[in-house]
């Protein structure tokens, strides 16, 4: 949704209610659970048409890093941005819960809706315990696509509490929804890219790291 003013909070909270029951407007629905890595989406036919990003950084290690970046994700600290407003921060993560996600880009006020469709919580096949959670776009949102979010520790074989690297990764895949979006595609990828980034820095800043992420 392109806004030539800001929207009120109250607009927003309003927009979020309109669109609970609102369908999904992609294919590939839960596609984020599909490969594990960008290499393996880029060679399926079903993904030709997305642009398919990943990133997963290490944000410490033990069990008191896992916590904070869990606490942080429940906190919807990587949308802490200076450029993104996320409506709303007191919403838990849980499937079917509806968010929006408002920046300025291009002159323009974007706002944008997703809905949390999956979750990771708790233990792995492979040893590691996951959380994070998946969201995809409603109709509105300027990108059709999905994402998911997630903290991985990778728990130590001795079962060592204080040893065992954490992760961040988000992975995506995502096409223009509007006629802007393509005309803008690069300016597009740009703000895409920043997300990523700056979401990385505030996660590292979150579990108090001084690393720092600079490109992607």
């Amino acid at each position: 949704m392109f806004c030539l003013r800001k929207p009120s909070d109250s607009d927003i909270k309003q927009y979020i209610n309109d669109r609970r029951e609102e369908q999904f407007a992609y294919n590939n629905l839960y596609g984020t659970q599909d490969y594990a890595t960008k290499e393996e989406y880029e060679v399926d036919p079903k993904y030709s048409n997305f642009d398919v990003d990943q990133v997963k950084i290490q944000l410490g290690t033990g069990v008191e890093c896992f916590q904070k970046a869990v606490a942080a994700l429940k906190q919807w600290k990587h949308f802490d941005l200076d450029w993104v407003e996320f409506y709303f921060k007191n919403t838990p993560i849980a499937v079917g819960e509806t968010v929006g996600i408002l920046s300025k880009q291009m002159g323009f006020w974007i706002l944008s809706f997703a809905r949390i469709n999956y979750l990771y919580d708790g233990d792995q096949e492979d040893g590691s315990i996951k959380f994070g959670y998946s969201y995809g776009t409603l109709k509105e949102h300027v990108e059709k696509g999905e994402e998911r979010f997630v903290i991985e520790w990778v728990r130590d074989p001795d079962g060592a509490p204080d040893k065992g690297a954490v992760y961040f990764e988000m992975l995506s895949f995502s096409e223009p929804n509007y006629w802007l979006s393509q005309l803008g595609y690069p300016v597009t990828r740009y703000f895409q890219n920043k997300f990523v980034v700056d979401s990385c820095n505030q996660m590292l800043k979150a579990v108090g790291s001084n690393q720092t992420v600079k490109n992607v």
